[in-house]
């Protein structure tokens, strides 16, 4: 199996309004020994209203080729065989199989109707043989995804408020995800139904392939600090994600695994007293639906306290840092089938050489 790519790109600026706003562009052209030529623009532009203020927008497409792994994958899990998306691996499967949910819907409906009913076996597969659905999803095609992204940043009360406000837009094709389908060992349609009541008689396939349905994401991250004293600064940053609930129909997983809202607020000061530092910093975010291939499920909402205390000795000679990450040491899952995570607590020495003469 033979598998290239290679790509290049160009990129200009231009300074308009005496140096106010700076427009940028790049052109990134991409080639992959399975694919056309794919073109990856991006055009960035950033307006200076004032000395502490800028406006920033920016507007891109992009590609993603598949991975080694998704493209020639050729592995037997369990009995069901995980094939690579590209032709060279998958070559006639696609166009000769069903859908794994389609042929458990029939199967389940024949056996029903033969239990409840009375029907023979025959009736049965005439009556819901409609049920079987020919797999709709094809070889495997590159992500794409075009994204909008907007923003402010300033300092406001002689530099003590800092203020950073961030909104994005990402709209994503051909979402690279598995199907599950079969492939009858017959070519003969009148007895296609009969192969998929019988499990010796069908091969079993996960494809790679692409997602049908159109996914959207967008958010927005708002960050402040403020000075209370030339020695203490507080602040925090919110950060919303939020997705489109895409339709459900293709069976495959949209995996946006992101928390709805996370925010952080911290207090600070790298020298509180003399030389002894401080800082502290709390978390939280909400629960949200983790999916993978290995495990999906509800990661709960949790939070964690974070601190640390610095100090230094001897004119900076001798640098102590005590912390804790977790402090309250309660446990909490990041994703489903991962571990839990608990308080990590450290503490460091160091001795500053480069200090030693000043020390004396």
């Amino acid at each position: 199996l033979g598998y290239w790519k290679t790509g290049g790109f160009v990129q200009g600026s231009k300074t308009l309004l005496s140096d106010r706003l700076k427009i940028s562009g790049v052109l990134r052209l991409e080639k992959n020994q399975y694919y056309p030529v794919k073109a990856n623009p991006r055009i960035a532009m950033v307006y200076s209203p004032g000395p502490y203020q800028t406006i920033r927008f920016s507007a891109q497409n992009g590609y993603r080729f598949p991975s080694i792994f998704e493209a020639f994958s050729n592995i037997n899990s369990g009995g069901r065989k995980r094939i690579g998306g590209l032709p060279v691996m998958s070559d006639g499967i696609f166009e000769n199989s069903y859908t794994q949910a389609s042929i458990t819907q029939f199967q389940r409906a024949v056996q029903s109707d033969i239990n409840t009913n009375g029907s023979s076996l025959e009736e049965a597969v005439n009556q819901h043989q409609n049920l079987l659905t020919k797999n709709p999803y094809t070889y495997l095609e590159p992500e794409e995804v075009t994204s909008l992204e907007a923003g402010y940043r300033a300092v406001f009360m002689q530099g003590k408020l800092s203020l950073d406000f961030d909104v994005y837009f990402n709209q994503y094709r051909n979402l690279i995800a598995q199907i599950d389908a079969n492939v009858p060992k017959t070519t003969n349609s009148d007895s296609i139904p009969y192969f998929f009541l019988d499990r010796s008689a069908q091969d079993y396939y996960r494809l790679w392939t692409n997602s049908k349905t159109i996914s959207k994401n967008w958010g927005s991250t708002l960050g402040l600090s403020y000075e209370l004293s030339p020695k203490i600064k507080v602040g925090g940053n919110f950060t919303y994600a939020n997705s489109s609930n895409p339709s459900r129909s293709d069976g495959l997983e949209d995996g946006f695994n992101t928390p709805e809202w996370v925010y952080n607020l911290f207090i600070s000061s790298p020298a509180i007293y003399k030389t002894l530092g401080f800082s502290v910093n709390f978390r939280q975010q909400d629960e949200f639906l983790w999916q993978s291939a290995l495990a999906t499920g509800i990661v709960d909402q949790y939070s964690t306290l974070d601190i640390q205390a610095n100090a230094s000795f001897w004119k900076g000679l001798l640098n102590l840092k005590i912390g804790a990450s977790n402090a309250l040491n309660d446990y909490y899952y990041s994703f489903i089938g991962g571990p839990a995570i608990g308080g990590f607590y450290y503490s460091t020495l160091t001795l500053n050489l480069g200090q030693l003469g000043s020390a004396r």
